[in-house]
């Protein structure tokens, strides 16, 4: 994984952990992770490869509600509450564009 998408899972994480309701900063959970962000990468990094699909063409999978909607299943969430993961979908998408 190159810096660039380091940095973009890193702002994902971040924006996923606070749309959860959590404070990223705060300290990890039990897997070891020093900071509460961290224990969201995995979730960042499901949407990091929706982007990437979207990138090489295939249609829909960057758009806000679908990354939502692609967070709220990660998290164990219903569909119904992919509301709550839009701004954090926003916020995805948007670090994924800065290059």
């Amino acid at each position: 994984m190159d810096n660039h998408q380091e940095r973009v899972r890193e702002v994902m994480a971040r924006a996923i952990c606070s749309a959860c309701g959590e404070k990223p900063e705060h300290s990890g959970d039990a897997r070891g992770n020093a900071l509460r962000w961290q224990d969201y990468e995995c979730i960042a990094q499901a949407v990091l490869a929706e982007l990437q699909a979207a990138e090489m063409g295939e249609p829909g999978r960057s758009s806000v509600a679908h990354l939502a909607n692609v967070i709220a299943r990660t998290c164990d969430e219903s569909l119904d509450h992919a509301w709550m993961y839009e701004r954090a979908a926003g916020d995805a998408l948007r670090a994924y564009a800065v290059r």
